[in-house]
């Protein structure tokens, strides 16, 4: 069995099945509109009790995000000794300062969406929110993950506040893969935030 933090990272995880869901999720909601548009009405209505149980399936998986969350701030906050022995395989999480946390890409990738006039593609956005974030970025946000993916951890991480944006706390819109858009409630958050 490969032992590779990134890979046995229980929050990387979690967070990938959370996103996964949130895909299926939209997928199915499209299929199910579409059935209903043709007319295909017991399609729609099965795919709509299937979307409620997904839905409880996904906030099952968020409860554990939140779970998983407090156990790694309960390791984070205990001796040197202790973090060496729970540390030894699940908690593949960087220590406090070593990575950019994906709460500070937040007021930048709003800020990229306002000065695109609202929204974008992925690979622009990431673009213009590395340019933004070259003086607080970290050398270790620049390090490849190893996951097989060959992805930047800046990257990687500008999509997870992405994510939270859009699942969490609606400051970004649901919207098509590829495509990211901040929402009303992001733009006055944004307003806030520079105003604060």
């Amino acid at each position: 069995m490969n032992n590779d933090p990134d890979q046995n990272d229980v929050s990387t995880a979690l967070g990938l099945l959370r996103d996964s869901l949130s895909e299926e999720e939209q997928r199915i909601r499209n299929e199910g509109a579409k059935a209903m548009q043709g007319g295909d009405y017991d399609t729609a209505t099965s795919v709509i009790e299937f979307a409620r149980r997904l839905l409880t399936f996904q906030k099952k998986v968020e409860g554990l995000v939140g779970e998983w969350d407090e156990l790694e701030d309960l390791r984070d906050a205990a001796s040197p000794a202790v973090q060496e022995i729970v540390s030894k395989r699940f908690f593949g999480k960087k220590k406090k300062g070593e990575i950019t946390p994906h709460t500070e890409y937040f007021p930048y990738i709003l800020q990229v969406l306002v000065e695109m006039g609202g929204g974008g593609k992925t690979k622009a956005v990431l673009d213009r929110v590395g340019l933004k974030m070259n003086g607080v970025l970290k050398p270790q946000d620049y390090e490849y993950l190893k996951s097989g993916k060959m992805q930047i951890r800046w990257r990687n991480s500008a999509q997870w506040a992405r994510n939270t944006m859009v699942n969490e706390d609606g400051r970004m819109k649901k919207t098509p893969n590829g495509i990211w858009e901040i929402s009303d409630n992001g733009r006055k958050w944004l307003k806030e935030y520079k105003g604060a």
